[in-house]
């Protein structure tokens, strides 16, 4: 279990590398050069031409001998900006008559080409006026995913306006406590559900020391172990404590899923490639709601059918998370009120990820695509494996927001989350757990171990009962 545990986390940290390095490497970048005359009057610009066709367009023409369009037409000085801000590309022709893309938003200036670099070497940003000569020296965007520099980040972290970032951060901060409070009141509900009656300030501060738990420790000692290990520890009911995490579960992704699908047709993000697969899937993930929902009210329904999957460890997870459903099928009131935290929660993390907008002024999108995207953003953080959803919500929002926005600005909304959440959010933690008796304080891994071994033999003994 150690080396299995080992892995996890190896593939979690080269992915949540990965996704950085694809953000940011660059191939092919450089300076080149340009006429000085030819950039101040717009004659090198261009852009790519609206009637060209794609490849299998050009295969077509190719075979047919039909005359092509040009693949580029003039674009303006004046519009050159506004076209690379809203995520389009800009194409100048050097000295040399090649046409090369430029990395257009490091030469604006208030919404025009007015900087050019002081040399082929010299990366330092002079004013195109006081430039002098034929030629001048401009960036080339390279090869890469989305067009960002950590000089952008840099460029936008310095330019953040503290009487305005402030309030907004602090707004994103308290809005995403009051869902903490929300998930808070879901596990003590579940937890009710089972019989099990904590104090509300109790969880609170078990809850907070799981938060810290998940910033500095390995990951079986998170927020969900560190929960299992502090209400097993007082109740001693291993079955129960476990049920509860489980069903907690499955009301989050239910939440999640139908908090996407009631944003979805107001978010107004086509063409963006995740947004579009969700947008097909849009049927199948109210399916899923529904299947939830049955699962809770109806779990018995679904006994039979799991017994006809071949995998054996896909249908122990499945007859798992039945007899967890079932604890709860009788008591539909706290089911709903679990749903409705679960719902609010979500929204809360939404409504922090708008703050963080607000923070960094960001203008081009409205609230609901900035919700729609965090939504999104959340789903994937559980689908794709990376180290505290790190790099995934950088990804998502520069995937579906960054070309209506500066893509730095988009990265930056996911990034801000990221220390709301494990900083501003979790280091309570560390305060209750110095406060805390001194059994908080010598959890180890092999107390999580030998806690679900307990939780196991105790559900087997039930089963075979």
């Amino acid at each position: 279990m150690k080396l299995k545990k080992m892995l996890v986390t190896v593939v979690k940290t080269l992915v949540t590398v990965g996704i950085f390095v694809s953000l940011f490497v660059e191939l092919g970048g450089g300076t080149v050069a340009v006429s000085r005359t030819g950039l101040t009057d717009g004659s090198i610009l261009y852009r790519e031409n609206p009637a060209s066709p794609g490849f299998v367009g050009k295969l077509r023409a190719k075979l047919t001998g039909a005359t092509l369009p040009d693949p580029y037409v003039p674009v303006s000085s004046e519009y050159a900006c506004t076209l690379a801000l809203e995520g389009g590309r800009v194409f100048v022709k050097t000295a040399a008559g090649d046409m090369v893309r430029l990395r257009a938003l490091h030469h604006c200036v208030d919404g025009r080409l007015g900087q050019v670099l002081a040399g082929p070497e010299d990366l330092r940003p002079v004013p195109l006026a006081a430039a002098t000569g034929d030629t001048v020296w401009v960036e080339k965007q390279g090869v890469q995913r989305v067009p960002m520099t950590v000089e952008d980040l840099w460029r936008e972290v310095r330019g953040l306006d503290l009487a305005i970032f402030v309030p907004w951060i602090l707004f994103a901060t308290f809005i995403k406590f009051l869902g903490i409070l929300a998930n808070i009141v879901r596990w003590k509900v579940l937890l009710a559900g089972q019989g099990l009656e904590f104090g509300f300030g109790w969880l609170t501060a078990s809850y907070f020391v799981g938060r810290f738990f998940g910033i500095v420790m390995p990951s079986t000692l998170g927020l969900d172990g560190w929960r299992l290990y502090d209400t097993i520890r007082i109740s001693r009911k291993p079955v129960e404590c476990a049920t509860v995490l489980a069903v907690e579960r499955i009301t989050g992704l239910i939440g999640l899923i139908a908090t996407i699908l009631l944003f979805m047709p107001f978010a107004d993000l086509q063409g963006r490639t995740f947004a579009d697969v969700l947008q097909r899937l849009a049927v199948p993930l109210a399916a899923a709601v529904g299947l939830g929902l049955m699962l809770l009210l109806q779990p018995s329904l679904f006994a039979p059918i799991i017994r006809l999957v071949p995998i054996a460890k896909a249908r122990n997870f499945l007859e798992s998370a039945i007899r967890s459903a079932t604890a709860y099928s009788t008591r539909r009131s706290t089911l709903v009120v679990a749903l409705v935290c679960a719902v609010f929660g979500q929204v809360t993390t939404m409504a922090m990820y708008f703050g963080n907008a607000m923070a960094l002024q960001v203008e081009g999108v409205t609230m609901l695509q900035v919700f729609y995207a965090a939504a999104v953003m959340t789903l994937f953080t559980f689908l794709i494996p990376t180290a505290a959803g790190e790099g995934v919500r950088e990804l998502m929002f520069v995937e579906l927001l960054g070309g209506r926005i500066p893509t730095a600005k988009a990265f930056l909304i996911g990034h801000v989350g990221f220390w709301i959440e494990k900083l501003l959010l979790s280091f309570q933690g560390g305060v209750f757990l110095i406060r805390a008796p001194k059994s908080y304080r010598r959890v180890t891994r092999e107390d999580l171990e030998r806690l679900k071994e307990e939780t196991a033999r105790e559900r087997q003994v039930r089963a075979t009962a």
